[in-house]
């Protein structure tokens, strides 16, 4: 899936594939689905007030947003160059839009997956033989 995001006055195209996680994973030796994970239960705390996102957590943060980026655009330049293209890169207002289009893929993908299940039962329901009486 692909979603359009708009930061510091420019589109920036972002898009989940399983690309992405290769991706994230070959540049930065993380696993991208632990990550987004781990960030989407701090920003409910920081989202509340519990608690604020430490350096760590916001560089994670940029590197996942690079990735989906690099994903819908290959010309997309290296993680510094792109970040130096935005004078503000606010994970308040991006991170969510982020999830939004990965939790849309995720469904997606079940609904494939329902779909592929659904027409392999119904095939060998069709298509069973039924049990010789003597």
């Amino acid at each position: 899936m692909e979603k359009i995001i708009r930061i510091d006055d420019k589109d920036i195209k972002f898009k989940s594939t399983a690309g992405t996680l290769m991706r994230y994973r070959n540049h930065f030796g993380r696993d991208f689905i632990k990550d987004i994970v781990a960030l989407e239960k701090k920003f409910k705390t920081v989202k509340s007030g519990i608690a604020q996102f430490e350096i760590v957590e916001l560089e994670m943060f940029e590197k996942i947003a690079w990735s989906m980026a690099k994903t819908a655009n290959d010309k997309v330049p290296d993680i510094e160059h792109w970040l130096d293209e935005f004078n503000s890169f606010s994970i308040m207002k991006i991170l969510p839009e982020i999830m939004e289009l990965l939790v849309g893929n995720l469904r997606q993908e079940n609904e494939k997956k329902r779909m592929i299940e659904n027409a392999t039962a119904y095939h060998h329901k069709k298509h069973r033989k039924s049990p010789h009486k003597y």
